[in-house]
């Protein structure tokens, strides 16, 4: 058994060497799914770069000034023990952690509350960013304050399907992962790791979808199954991979996404391209157009959950609009390379 395991890390070892070598003088085996089961449904830029990390996401030149991350908000898993849609959040050096955890216990301030902040209007911002806004700030004239951390791309981008099964993927199997990847035990890298798998084996809530997804393959096949159909589309933000400083944008047109669930999926530290999902819940989406004070027009795939009913009382967004559960939805936006997944609705001709 143990001689079988030491073949099969070799093996993948030998694949994940290779397809860091791979050219991209064509389309990968990824895309040709992509294309085969989505069709008509174009890559989105930030997935097609997972697919191709040899052409950089950012240059060092790119990146210098864009700043550190933005926010210690971590707003990922909407949990609680006896309910989903908590709204858990922790500090995190990721930007955007997307994680619903179950809130903590013996009473600590909930991470963010001693950051100075405005709330009870229609946005809540720290001192550079809007974490949350309701509704009616998704409407053309609005404005909000944002600021767009540069891209952090995992290193292998997306590995092929044939390469990603054959890593181990587990708590249990982390240092056969470390040592196949290459990553040094007690590392802060080696730390995310372990984070990234301990959330991803957190065994989800009666009704609620989430998993986690290694190659592009298994992601498409986990939102399709999750959302009930194959008629799905990828919906994405159009940021500058090379982020952008902390400005005031003016919404300029606001176009509805079909469906009243979704499935958000967020990238999670990792190697290679991991993504964690999970069902939203009751919510619209929108695309929002806006255009940044200065110059500098962007589109954010923005997320409003419209039944908080059974969120954390105790949850900072509540805090940062001064409202309660169940109360007006509560909105925010898909940084780069996050995705909302939804029903591909086909319109009746006119």
């Amino acid at each position: 058994m143990a001689r079988f395991a030491a073949l099969l890390l070799a093996a993948a070892a030998a694949a994940v060497l290779a397809a860091g070598r791979l050219t991209h003088a064509s389309p990968s085996t990824a895309e040709v799914f992509w294309r085969a089961v989505l069709p008509g449904s174009a890559v989105p830029d930030a997935v097609l770069r997972l697919l191709r990390p040899g052409n950089n996401f950012v240059s060092e030149a790119e990146a210098e000034g864009a700043g550190a991350p933005n926010g210690p908000f971590d707003y990922q898993n909407y949990e609680r023990s006896s309910a989903p849609y908590g709204y858990d959040y922790k500090p995190s050096s990721a930007p955007y952690g997307y994680d619903y955890k179950a809130p903590s216990e013996g009473g600590e301030a909930a991470p963010g509350e001693h950051h100075r902040h405005a709330g009870g209007g229609a946005a809540a911002t720290t001192t550079t960013t809007t974490v949350f806004f309701h509704e009616e700030a998704v409407r053309v004239g609005e404005r909000l304050r944002f600021r767009f951390p540069a891209a952090a791309p995992a290193a292998l981008g997306f590995l092929p399907r044939h390469v990603a099964d054959a890593i181990p993927f587990a708590t249990p199997a982390l240092p056969a992962a470390l040592a196949l990847l290459g990553v040094a035990p007690g590392t802060a890298q080696a730390a995310a790791m372990a984070e990234t798998l301990r959330t991803c084996e957190l065994p989800p809530l009666a009704g609620e979808a989430r998993f986690c997804a290694t190659s592009l393959e298994a992601l498409v096949e986990r939102a399709m199954a999750a959302l009930g159909t194959r008629r799905v589309r990828a919906v994405t933000s159009t940021l500058p991979r090379a982020g952008a400083p902390a400005r005031e944008y003016t919404v300029r047109a606001v176009r509805p996404v079909d469906g009243a669930s979704f499935v958000a999926c967020h990238d999670e530290a990792y190697p290679y391209t991991v993504y964690r999902c999970h069902g939203t819940g009751p919510a619209r989406a929108y695309m929002v157009e806006m255009e940044g004070a200065g110059g500098g027009a962007v589109t954010v795939a923005t997320v409003c959950h419209t039944d908080t009913s059974r969120w954390n009382p105790e949850h900072v967004s509540f805090k940062l609009l001064g409202t309660k559960p169940g109360s007006a939805p509560i909105c925010h936006l898909m940084p780069y390379g996050h995705i909302i997944w939804a029903k591909n609705v086909k319109r009746s001709p006119a």
